[in-house]
């Protein structure tokens, strides 16, 4: 990882997303087992930010950056950087600042939940439910759907956190600062996530549906092309599956023009790995329930 020792202790505080602090015995063990706890943490909490990102777009890369490090104990300014931008609407929203908070909000639920007791713990569904919300708030995909993570790919991770706190002493500790939110992590609960995990739930294809309004922008007169549509300020491009409805359509039964808007069940697929990390979402009108006729000329809109 870069190592940036230019920045004086408060401005790297400032620009540091996370910063990372082991108070550790130097009596006991290797010089290096320090570093070694403060790698295994740095992994499994950088493995989360992939997991979360994926909730936003299932392209999307970051990774964790060493801004500073300071000896007294050991603490480590930790940076959020994406490695990469697959969509060009992403590209366009202010990503890296929206992105940021929600990976430290989701962040700290996680760390969070691991400390709960194993004998009330919330379901890890509970969680993955919280993180899909954390990312709707985000507001950044361009339809309100937010897949949850993969309960048995976020277990791995949560699992490295816990198993590295098996390694610290009694008169240790981890104290983690996530924004403006101070949070020290309980040592004693190492439960494991993956041990409460049903294996059923390792789905490789999920379905959602949903019903929303779009307004026309294009509409495909002939073939299997998608359909051009706005989504309040977004537009996107979507195929429409209703056999039945496109027959009449393209019978004339709707004489629909751009401004007009259709209600429609959209069905969104999200498609995950071996491993359980999502690969594939695609989205498509499972059926249009109604149309609504533009009462005014809305054709500027495209």
């Amino acid at each position: 990882m870069p190592l940036n020792t230019s920045l004086s202790g408060s401005e790297t505080a400032e620009q540091a997303d996370l910063i990372l602090k082991i108070d550790y015995d130097e009596t006991f063990g290797s010089a290096a087992r320090a570093f070694e706890i403060a790698a295994e943490l740095i992994h499994a909490l950088e493995d989360l930010d992939r997991i979360f990102s994926q909730t936003i777009h299932a392209g999307l890369r970051t990774s964790l950056i060493v801004e500073d490090l300071q000896k007294s104990s050991l603490k480590l300014f930790l940076k959020n950087v994406v490695e990469d931008i697959p969509d060009e609407a992403l590209k366009e929203a202010d990503l890296k600042k929206l992105l940021g908070h929600y990976l430290i909000k989701a962040k700290y639920a996680a760390v969070r939940w691991l400390d709960e007791p194993k004998s009330n713990h919330k379901s890890i569904r509970d969680l993955t439910e919280e993180v899909a919300f954390l990312a709707k708030e985000t507001d950044l995909r361009r339809l309100p759907d937010y897949p949850p993570p993969n309960p048995v790919r976020l277990a791995q991770p949560l699992d490295r956190f816990q198993e590295t706190k098996k390694r610290m002493r009694e008169t240790e500790g981890i104290t983690i600062t996530l924004g403006k939110d101070e949070y020290k992590v309980d040592l004693n609960s190492t439960w494991l996530p993956s041990e409460t995990v049903d294996q059923v739930e390792a789905d490789k294809e999920l379905e959602n549906f949903q019903d929303i309004y779009l307004i026309i922008g294009k509409p495909d007169f002939i073939g299997k092309a998608k359909w051009h549509f706005r989504h309040g300020k977004r537009s996107l491009q979507l195929r429409v599956e209703d056999e039945e409805w496109l027959e009449e359509f393209r019978a004339g039964h709707y004489p629909l023009k751009p401004g007009d808007a259709l209600r429609v069940r959209l069905r969104t697929t999200h498609k995950y790995d071996v491993k359980g990390d999502l690969i594939e979402t695609d989205e498509a009108i499972a059926k249009v329930l109604a149309v609504i006729e533009d009462q005014n000329s809305q054709a500027d809109l495209f």
